[in-house]
C-alpha cells in the first residue's frame, strides 16, 4: 500500500476563490516562525506536498520545489531533511504555492484537485513537530501576479506571468484554515491520494549566457556584456550569476528610456531564472518583459503551429515566443523575499522553469523612475540522467547526431517525460515509448519510465476501454487517442525485455488485456478487422500535409478501417504474447499469437491491392492519396508482409515518398490528388520524424542488406537540421513548431542497437544478442550500460582490417575477448 494517511493536516487560505477571468491560477504565500533551543544535530524529516506546486524556503534558503506532477489517482509528496537549514533561535519557514484553477481548460500539463492545499507532516508522527501544517501558519494571497491567458502563442501551459510588484502593498496576512478531511479510518479517501516520490530530485547546474545580440539601448553593448556575460577565462558552463558580485558594476538605466537585449545560451536549455535589480524607490513602475525563444526565425506561416525557421542562429531574424512581464515595486515590496541575495536587491524569479535558447529582454523605464540592473542568474534544471553510453566512429556527423540526440532527450525529462518542454510538457505514450528506450540505452535508468508506465496505467477508463493519450494532465482536457493505448502496452513489453522485472510487468497485465479486448470488440465480422470507433476518440496517425488537419488518413474516414491501427494491434498482441510466455502463461500467449495472425491475414486480404498496402480497405477505385509509407512500414512490423514482399514494398515506398506530404502547403493551394493515371509514378505519404523509429525498425526487419543500403540516406533530415545550427531535434519537418522533441533522438537507438547490434535476447539482458553491421563504419568505439539481471557496461570496439577482428569488452575494465567475424557475416 503506497498511500500515506494524512489526517487533518492540509491547510489553505480561508478566502481563496478558485477562479479569475484573466488568469489560469494564482499564487499564495504561507509562513511560520519556529524557535529551536539548539541547532539540530539529527535529521528532522518531513513529508510535504501542495496543490498544485510549491517552493519551500527556510531562513530565505531555497530547500526544494515540487511535488512531482500527479493526478487524482496518485498525488506525490516529497520527503525532505530540514536540519541543514535550521539554526538555534528563530527559524522562518516560507512556502510559495502556485495553484492552477481546477475548473478551467488552462494549464493542460498540470493535474489538480477540486480544492487547493498545502501539506507538511513530520515523518516521525510519534512526537509533535512545529513544522506540521496547522492553523498556526499564516497565509496571504499574492495580488500582484497573474498566470497569463491572453497569449495566442501559449495554447497549452498558461504558466507565463504578469507581475506588478507594486500591488504587494495590498498583501494581507491571515490565519490559515485547516482543510477538514474526516476520512481517516473509515475507508474513504481524501482528495489527494498521497504517494511517495518515485524519481530522484532534479539536477540543477549553474550556467551562463553565451552571447549578446541586437542591443538597442542608451547603455553601450560593452557595458551590458560586462554585466551579463562571463568574464574572460571563466567557465561559461559553471558560472551562473552575473553582475557586480562577479566583477561587473551594475548597469544604471536612466528615466524615460527603453532597452532591448537578446541573450543566447550555448545550447537549448530548461532553466530557472532570477532577474536582479537594485531595490530602490526610484525604480517603481519600471517594466521588464522577457520573451523566450528556441531560435531566430522568419515570420510564421501560422502562429504558433507552422513556422519558417532555417538557420536557427541568424540574428537578422526575429525572436518569437511566450513572455513574462514584471513591474518593479520601488520599495513597497511586502512579499516574502525568497532569496539569500542582498536585501538591497529586488529579484524576479519566474515560478516554473523556462525553456529557451535565446532570451529577448525589454526594459521600459518611465519618466519618473531610474533603475539599476544587477544581473541575471541562470540555473539549468532537468532529470539527473547519468549518461554512461558513448558512440564514436571518427566521423563528425555521427558525433553531432549523437550529442544532439542525448541533449534533446535530457531536455525532455523533468518530473515526467515530455513531448516538448517549450510548448506542452505532456507525457504521451507514443513519445514516451521511444524516449524510454533511448534512456535505457544511454543510462540503464528506468525510474522515470517506471513512473510513466504507472501513471498511464492509472489513466485507464473502463467505460472507454483505453488508457488516456497522456497522463498527469488536467481532467478538463482528458484525451483518448486510439493507437496510444497500444504504445503504452509496448512500453510494458519494452521494460520487461530490458529489465526482466516480472513482478512489475504483472501489475499491468489486467489493464493491457482489457485494452486488447476493446480492440477485439471492434472487429468487423465480415472483414475480420478492427473498425473505427465513435468520435469520442481520435485515430491520429501522423502529422503529414496529406492528412491535415487531423492527422487521420483519408482512407480511414472513407472506409472505416485503419491499416496502421490493425497492424499496430497485431504487433502489440505479439509483444504481449512474449511477456505472457516468459511469465508461464502459455495458453494466453498462444491465444494472443493466434489473434495477431488472424489480423495480419485479414489485413493482407482486405488492405492489400496486390502491389501495396493501402491506408484502409482496398476498395476500388482507390484514390492515389490512400497509399503511405506508414502502411508499408506497419505491414512489415506486424508480419503481414515478409520476405521478398517486405523488401519490395519498403524499397519502393522509401524511394517514392511524396515530398508534398512533408512540407507546408498554404491553404490556398489544393492538396487533393485524384486517382493515379497510368503515366504517373505512385507516390506514398511520407512518415514524419515521429515515425522514424518505426520506419527504421521495418528496414531492419526486412533483413538482408536493406537496412545497410538505406542507412546513410536516412539521416538527411537530421543532417539538414545540423546544417541549420540546431542544438536539439525539431518536432517535424512540416510545421517545425518545436525545436526540442525527443522522438527525434532515434540516432541513439540506431547506433547502439543496430550499428553495433547489441540487444537483449532474453528478458533483463540475461542473454545478449550481438549482430554488428560492420559495413556501416570501418571503426566503432561504443560503451553501453545494460541492466536487469545482468548489470554491467559493455564495450565494443572494432576496426575493419585484414581478418576483420571485433573486440568485445564485457564489463568496465574487463579483458577483451576477440571475436572473429567472417566475410560471410559481413
Amino acid at each position: 500500500m503506497e498511500l500515506l494517511q494524512t489526517g487533518n493536516t492540509w491547510i489553505w487560505h480561508p478566502d481563496w476563490v478558485d477562479a479569475k477571468p484573466d488568469s489560469a491560477g494564482g499564487f499564495l504565500h504561507f509562513r511560520k516562525t519556529i524557535q529551536l533551543k539548539a541547532t539540530p544535530t539529527q535529521p528532522i524529516t518531513i513529508n510535504i506536498s501542495a496543490d498544485t506546486r510549491y517552493k519551500l524556503y527556510i531562513n530565505k534558503q531555497f530547500v526544494h520545489g515540487g511535488p512531482v506532477k500527479g493526478d487524482e489517482k496518485r498525488w506525490f509528496y516529497d520527503t525532505l531533511n530540514m536540519s541543514p537549514f535550521l539554526r538555534e533561535g528563530d527559524n522562518h519557514i516560507a512556502v510559495h504555492v502556485l495553484r492552477f484553477y481546477h475548473a478551467t481548460t488552462y494549464a493542460w500539463p498540470f493535474a489538480r484537485l477540486p480544492i487547493g492545499g498545502l501539506f507538511i507532516q513530520s515523518v516521525d508522527r510519534s512526537t509533535p513537530c512545529a513544522l506540521n501544517t496547522d492553523d498556526a501558519w499564516e497565509t496571504a494571497i499574492d495580488t500582484s501576479a497573474n498566470l497569463r491567458v491572453d497569449d495566442p502563442f501559449d495554447l497549452f501551459m498558461q504558466m507565463f506571468e504578469r507581475v506588478d510588484r507594486r500591488k504587494d502593498a495590498q498583501l494581507t496576512w491571515t490565519k490559515a484554515s485547516v482543510v477538514v478531511i474526516p476520512y481517516e479510518g473509515s475507508g474513504l479517501t481524501p482528495p489527494w491520494r498521497l504517494c511517495p516520490r518515485m524519481i530522484p530530485h532534479q539536477r540543477q547546474t549553474p550556467v551562463s549566457f553565451h552571447a549578446l545580440h541586437n542591443v538597442r539601448s542608451t547603455v553601450s553593448a560593452a557595458a551590458w556584456e560586462a554585466l551579463l556575460l562571463p568574464r574572460a577565462g571563466a567557465d561559461a558552463d559553471t558560472t551562473a550569476a552575473t553582475g557586480p558580485e562577479q566583477g561587473g558594476a551594475g548597469v544604471r538605466l536612466s528615466s524615460n528610456s527603453t532597452h532591448h537585449l537578446e541573450l543566447a545560451v550555448e545550447a537549448h536549455k530548461t532553466t530557472l531564472l532570477a532577474f536582479r535589480f537594485l531595490a530602490e524607490s526610484a525604480a517603481a513602475g519600471t517594466t521588464v518583459t522577457i520573451t523566450y525563444s528556441e531560435c531566430y526565425e522568419d515570420e510564421p506561416h501560422e502562429m504558433p503551429f507552422v513556422r519558417c525557421k532555417g538557420d536557427r542562429t541568424d540574428t537578422t531574424k526575429m525572436l518569437i515566443g511566450p513572455f513574462d512581464s514584471y513591474t518593479l515595486s520601488g520599495g513597497v515590496d511586502k512579499s516574502p523575499q525568497y532569496s539569500l541575495k542582498s536585501p538591497r536587491e529586488e529579484v524576479y524569479q519566474p515560478f516554473h522553469y523556462r525553456t529557451f535558447r535565446y532570451l529577448a529582454v525589454d526594459i521600459e523605464v518611465p519618466a519618473d523612475a531610474e533603475v539599476t540592473c544587477m544581473g541575471i542568474d541562470v540555473v539549468e534544471t532537468r532529470y539527473p540522467l547519468e549518461v554512461e553510453a558513448s558512440f564514436e566512429t571518427g566521423d563528425e556527423w555521427v558525433s553531432k547526431l549523437w550529442s544532439i540526440s542525448v541533449r534533446t532527450l535530457e531536455n525532455c525529462m523533468h518530473d515526467c517525460y515530455e513531448d516538448c518542454p517549450f510548448y506542452e510538457q505532456l507525457q504521451y505514450p507514443m513519445d514516451t515509448r521511444s524516449s524510454s528506450l533511448f534512456t535505457y540505452l544511454v543510462s540503464a535508468d528506468d525510474r522515470l519510465a517506471r513512473q510513466a508506465i504507472i501513471q498511464l496505467h492509472d489513466s485507464f477508463s473502463p467505460s472507454i476501454g483505453l488508457t488516456a493519450s497522456r497522463s498527469t494532465d488536467s481532467i478538463m482536457m482528458r484525451q483518448y487517442i486510439v493507437p496510444f493505448a497500444l504504445y503504452w502496452i509496448c512500453m510494458v513489453v519494452d521494460h520487461y525485455e530490458h529489465f526482466g522485472d516480472a513482478a512489475f510487468a504483472r501489475r499491468f497485465l489486467g489493464v493491457a488485456e482489457s485494452i486488447l479486448e476493446t480492440f477485439a470488440s471492434q472487429i468487423d465480422a465480415h472483414h475480420g478487422l478492427v473498425t473505427s470507433p465513435n468520435n469520442a476518440v481520435w485515430e491520429y496517425t501522423d502529422w503529414t500535409t496529406t492528412w491535415a488537419p487531423s492527422g487521420v488518413p483519408t482512407a480511414v474516414r472513407r472506409t472505416g478501417v485503419s491499416t496502421y491501427i490493425n497492424c499496430l494491434y497485431a504487433y502489440t498482441l505479439k509483444g504481449l504474447a512474449m511477456v505472457h510466455g516468459y511469465l508461464g502463461r502459455t495458453e494466453s500467449a498462444l491465444a494472443f499469437k493466434d489473434r495477431a495472425d488472424a489480423i495480419t491475414t485479414a489485413v493482407t486480404l482486405h488492405c492489400f491491392d496486390g502491389d501495396f498496402f493501402t491506408d484502409g480497405l482496398a476498395q476500388t477505385p482507390i484514390p492515389a492519396n490512400e497509399y503511405s509509407q506508414h502502411s508499408q512500414v506497419w505491414a512489415v512490423l506486424s508480419g503481414a508482409a515478409t520476405g521478398t514482399l517486405a523488401d519490395r514494398i519498403m524499397r519502393e515506398c522509401l524511394a517514392n515518398g511524396d515530398p508534398d506530404s512533408q512540407r507546408w502547403i498554404p491553404p490556398s493551394e489544393s492538396q487533393t490528388k485524384t486517382r493515379m493515371t497510368e503515366q504517373e509514378r505512385r507516390l506514398f505519404t511520407m512518415t514524419s520524424i515521429s515515425f522514424s523509429f518505426y520506419t527504421l525498425r521495418a528496414a531492419a526487419a526486412v533483413g538482408g542488406d536493406f537496412y545497410d543500403e538505406h542507412f546513410a540516406s536516412f539521416w538527411s533530415i537530421w543532417n539538414k537540421q545540423v546544417a541549420e545550427n540546431v542544438t536539439t531535434w525539431a518536432e517535424d519537418a512540416v510545421s517545425v513548431r518545436s525545436d526540442c522533441h525527443a522522438w527525434g533522438s532515434v540516432p541513439i537507438y540506431e547506433f547502439v542497437s543496430e550499428v553495433t547490434g547489441i540487444k537483449p535476447a532474453a528478458p533483463g539482458w540475461s542473454k545478449v544478442a550481438f549482430q554488428p553491421r560492420l559495413r556501416l563504419f570501418p571503426r566503432v568505439n561504443m560503451t553501453v550500460p545494460i541492466s536487469g539481471m545482468n548489470e554491467r557496461l559493455i564495450e565494443i570496439n572494432w576496426k575493419r582490417e585484414g581478418d576483420e577482428t571485433v573486440q568485445i569488452l564485457a564489463g568496465t575494465g574487463a579483458a577483451g575477448v576477440p571475436l572473429k567475424v567472417t566475410n560471410d557475416t559481413m
